[in-house]
């Protein structure tokens, strides 16, 4: 099976489309282009695939947090999956991820949000 050695890209000058650049065992170049609104489904199928393979290789492994890029997030939603539990909506650009969570989770996620949004107080004179 190839391997992709490197993957970049850009996204068009009108915003309506999305070029990727996909090497292939160092030497073979393939070129994608997505239309804007094919990202979402091509992040949601990775992700997807990402977590069916950890879970068929068997491997406890965690994801490399040090290679993880941080992205600015541009809205945060909290609504319902329809049973009952909260879902937590994260828009990227042209991409939403939405992640179930237990209600203890969530509770945990606040917290933490909320210690890390916590400024020091600065000394009064």
């Amino acid at each position: 099976m190839p391997l992709v050695t490197r993957v970049s890209g850009e996204a068009s000058s009108d915003g309506r489309r999305v070029r990727l650049q996909i090497v292939v065992d160092d030497d073979e170049v393939n070129e994608i282009v997505l239309a804007r609104d094919d990202v979402q489904p091509i992040v949601a199928l990775l992700i997807t695939l990402g977590r069916q393979a950890l879970s068929l290789s068997g491997s406890d492994q965690e994801p490399c947090v040090t290679t993880t890029r941080p992205f600015p997030v541009d809205l945060i939603t909290l609504g319902g999956d329809g049973r009952g539990d909260p879902v937590l909506v994260f828009n990227v650009g042209a991409t939403a991820l939405a992640f179930n969570f237990a209600h203890d989770q969530l509770a945990e996620i606040g917290r933490t949000l909320l210690t890390a949004s916590a400024r020091p107080t600065e000394p009064c004179n």
